[in-house]
């Protein structure tokens, strides 16, 4: 399978806060979602693939290159907050782009910024965030890049502007050589629509794979204490005591449902996973 993005023994620490070590695939053609609690190193990962952040140790390889500045131009990034100049207009921002992308497609961009609702004259600074995060939306599709990056790009829109906004990741994917990593801590937006999905914990990777085949594979099994630790530590994922009842992450949900009948073994959702690893105790 040809990937995007290579990343190979990548470090980098500042503070108390140390990624180390980090290898990860991003398939080309497929929509990767990355999960993870605040300080988890989601956003760090994502600077050090655009080249916003200098790694430590490591390599990076787009598209086949280690060369940052050969690939920066096809890819399309929305960061968390919006860096675009707030003085700017809509029509600013546009003419801006133009001279910078090769690829820039005006009438494209001018088509999504009037799909979001945006008056073209308008300056930056007097939007809210969740419509500061549509232009960057705009922008980084107008300029047609093979790679989409979205850190938290739906944060502060409503429902129904989030629900337009992955309509259009998937109308963008429907070119096969397009690739989108996307952050969220709306999990359920993952759950839609992301073929793979990848959980940083503390820096470093502690779930990678098919996103349906986790869904299929983890459970959260409930019951007494000591029903929960006849499954044996080396079944137990994560273990969180609440008052009369215990729980425990598995990643072989039907096959302990069938084992221990005396649980009760409920599919896991991604944010059931998350939450269970992150305050969740070992057994």
């Amino acid at each position: 399978m040809e990937n995007a993005v290579e990343i190979r023994g990548l470090c980098k620490s500042f503070g108390t806060f140390e990624m180390s070590d980090l290898d990860l695939d991003i398939p080309r053609g497929y929509i990767v979602g990355l999960i993870g609690e605040n300080g988890a190193g989601k956003t760090t990962l994502i600077k050090c693939i655009t080249g916003a952040n200098i790694i430590d140790s490591g390599n990076i390889r787009l598209f086949g290159s280690e060369d940052r500045n050969a690939s920066k131009g096809n890819i399309g990034v929305v960061f968390d907050e919006c860096h675009l100049f707030q003085q700017m207009t809509g029509t600013q921002i546009g003419k801006l782009m133009s001279t910078l992308f090769d690829r820039w497609d005006e009438s494209g961009y001018e088509a999504l910024m009037s799909s979001f609702e945006i008056p073209m004259e308008k300056k930056l600074r007097d939007y809210s965030r969740g419509m500061r995060m549509k232009i960057q939306v705009a922008v980084a599709l107008s300029h047609c890049p093979d790679l989409l990056i979205l850190d938290e790009a739906t944060a502060g829109m409503d429902p129904a502007a989030r629900d337009e906004f992955l309509d259009l990741i998937m109308e963008y994917m429907q070119d096969e050589n397009h690739t989108v990593l996307m952050s969220s801590h709306i999990t359920g937006d993952l759950e839609k629509i992301a073929d793979y999905v990848v959980f940083i914990h503390k820096g470093r990777i502690v779930m990678n794979g098919p996103k349906d085949e986790i869904l299929e594979k983890y459970g959260i099994a409930k019951g007494s204490e000591e029903n929960i630790l006849a499954l044996g530590h080396e079944n137990i994922l994560s273990i969180r005591r609440e008052g009369l009842f215990t729980s425990a992450l598995v990643d072989d949900r039907e096959g302990v449902a069938e084992a221990f009948p005396e649980l009760v073994v409920d599919p896991a959702s991604l944010e059931d996973i998350m939450v269970m690893v992150i305050r969740g105790d070992t057994a």
